[in-house]
């Protein structure tokens, strides 16, 4: 029994002096560090007449980049901003690249006249200012953001509950002015759905709509009209307006706007590409900044053979894309995963151009000189119209060859890894080889008859195949900078 007693002493005396050494908040000076995932600033609105706030988050490595980012703008900031801004900086992390990284922009919308903000019509007796608050994004604020921030002519636009409705009712004002829409579980009752009458005016009339529709609803039933939303846009979309719908019974009214900005962004952006200058469609063609008002194509020069045989390979940009470029007689033919392939001409023994003529057709580009200079250590820069866009390094010194089909196939199967988990399989799309794993699929870019190499999971890797008597492929090692990582089997 002592024992028990003057163990138990020694156990209290200890455990007070391990509390006294507990450090206190003040101890630990949180003051001097800030979290935070933008800033908000008052902004004075001519078209509404008062002050406005808005709140802006720019994504990692924006200040010591010269890159540009498409911009999502969403309603009801003082909800929205916060987890939508972490969202996406999730999403676009280096570690993930599920979307581009993107500024963030919050309209605030709270308070007593939130109604009147985010509705169309009067309806029962509040409501109304919708056209002006649109007028003002459109007007004021995007102004703002593209003149104060590096941004691409892309924008999308999000709000949940009401602010769902008053994205509907900008997509049917507007529908070409954003890239993207999210309604996330938009109130389509307000005001004996008018907001349904007006998206079936526009549907029914309107034969093309190049653009992006992302629609929820959470568990709040049939009555906000948003499945009667999802039959109007199955009966008489076109194939140019890409939408979705998903109902989500396990959530609530007020918890849809997380889910439904998450899933949001990942359907507008699937199928991302960065453009070679900046957004552009047949719809809307992009006019690229000039001192002049028409710029012209120069002189086509002739240059050495040796020249274009050096400027030739494989190199990767600023924006992390793997840019190939390969001789063509006297010119250079550029290929691009997120772009279509073109042919650049000489201008001088280092410097090569786009003719405007093709910016225009296949890009969309008006009055665009695009020029691409090489320089020594292997490295270019892409000009418009004297702007510089990106630069661009070699990744690899071997210049890239061209295989013939059948010698594809023979690559083609599923292939075990030596390290579990690492599984992959090789496949053919658009007549390029791709390998693929459980979170990645890159393209697969031969330097000789059995290597290759391959950008995946932000690693640059390169793969060689062995044969075994019979010539069927068995082994591949995969390897960087020039140590091995692992071997795979293949499997059939």
């Amino acid at each position: 029994m002592n024992k028990v007693i003057l163990s138990c002493a020694i156990w209290l005396l200890t455990s007070a002096f391990a509390s006294a050494q507990s450090p206190t908040i003040a101890d630990l000076k949180p003051d001097t560090i800030k979290v935070t995932t933008g800033y908000s600033m008052k902004f004075h609105s001519a078209i509404l007449n008062e002050d406005r706030t808005i709140m802006v988050s720019v994504p990692e490595g924006y200040a010591t980049s010269n890159k540009k980012y498409p911009v999502v703008y969403i309603l009801d900031a003082q909800w929205n901003f916060n987890h939508a801004s972490q969202n996406l900086a999730w999403l676009s992390s280096p570690d993930n690249k599920v979307i581009p990284q993107s500024i963030v922009v919050g309209i605030s919308s709270g308070g007593d006249e939130r109604e009147h903000n985010l509705t169309p019509t009067i309806g029962s007796g509040n409501g109304g200012g919708a056209d002006s608050l649109y007028m003002f994004i459109k007007k004021e604020v995007i102004p703002f953001v593209e003149q104060n921030y590096r941004t691409y002519n892309y924008r999308i636009l999000g709000g949940a509950s009401y602010g769902g409705l008053f994205v509907m009712n900008a997509f049917v004002k507007d529908p070409l002015y954003f890239n993207g829409y999210i309604a996330m579980s938009p109130s389509m009752w307000w005001d004996n759905q008018i907001a349904l009458k007006n998206t079936e005016k526009l549907l029914s009339k309107s034969t093309q709509l190049p653009t992006r529709l992302f629609i929820t609803l959470a568990n709040e039933g049939e009555s906000m009209g948003v499945d009667s939303l999802a039959s109007l846009l199955k009966k008489y979309s076109t194939k140019q307006l890409v939408w979705r719908y998903d109902k989500h019974p396990d959530e609530i009214h007020n918890t849809i706007n997380y889910k439904g900005i998450w899933d949001g962004v990942k359907f507008i952006f699937s199928n991302w590409s960065y453009p070679l200058v900046d957004f552009a469609s047949a719809e809307k063609p992009f006019i690229v900044p000039s001192k002049d008002k028409t710029v012209t194509n120069p002189k086509i020069a002739k240059v050495p053979t040796v020249n274009l045989i050096n400027y030739s390979g494989l190199y990767q940009d600023s924006y992390g894309r793997l840019i190939s470029i390969e001789k063509l007689q006297n010119s250079l033919v550029i290929s691009c995963d997120s772009l279509p392939s073109f042919t650049v001409y000489p201008e001088s023994k280092n410097k090569f151009f786009l003719k405007t003529e093709t910016a225009l057709n296949d890009m969309y580009l008006k009055n665009a000189l695009i020029k691409f200079e090489f320089f020594p250590k292997d490295s270019l820069t892409m000009y418009a119209n004297g702007i510089t866009y990106f630069g661009a390094k070699k990744v690899i010194s071997s210049p890239l060859i061209s295989l013939s089909e059948q010698s594809k196939k023979e690559y083609v199967g599923n292939y075990i890894a030596s390290i579990p988990g690492n599984n992959f399989k090789i496949s053919i799309v658009n007549n390029s080889l791709m390998i693929s794993t459980g979170m990645a699929t890159s393209k697969m870019y031969a330097i000789a008859t059995n290597k290759f190499f391959i950008k995946i999971s932000g690693l640059n890797l390169e793969v060689t195949f062995t044969k075994d008597d019979s010539g069927k492929i068995t082994k591949v090692y995969i390897s960087k900078d020039g140590e091995m990582l692992m071997t795979a089997n293949k499997s059939n």
